[in-house]
């Protein structure tokens, strides 16, 4: 199963930073991640992909189609946005 990883106020809404989640595609993983944590819905996803500035990485690569596989050794990465200076 590939590996989720959450980061910044993602941890705090799933209640962990970490945890393993099946799916062939990245879109699969995110949609069964929301659906083991309903409190990311909102803040992941809008319509039919994910929300504005939400970057999602697979094995330390952008993602930029969701349809992307996966398999069983795979890190996906959830950063929410994030500002500075």
């Amino acid at each position: 199963m590939p590996v989720v990883k959450l980061y910044a106020n993602l941890r705090n809404l799933a209640g962990t930073k970490e945890t393993s989640i099946p799916g062939p595609t990245v879109r699969a993983v995110l949609d069964e991640l929301v659906q083991r944590y309903p409190p990311l819905g909102p803040v992941l996803l809008q319509d039919e992909g994910l929300r504005p500035h939400i970057i999602v990485t697979l094995n330390g690569h952008n993602v930029v189609d969701l349809s992307l596989a996966t398999s069983d050794e795979d890190t996906v990465a959830v950063f929410p946005p994030i500002a500075g200076g």
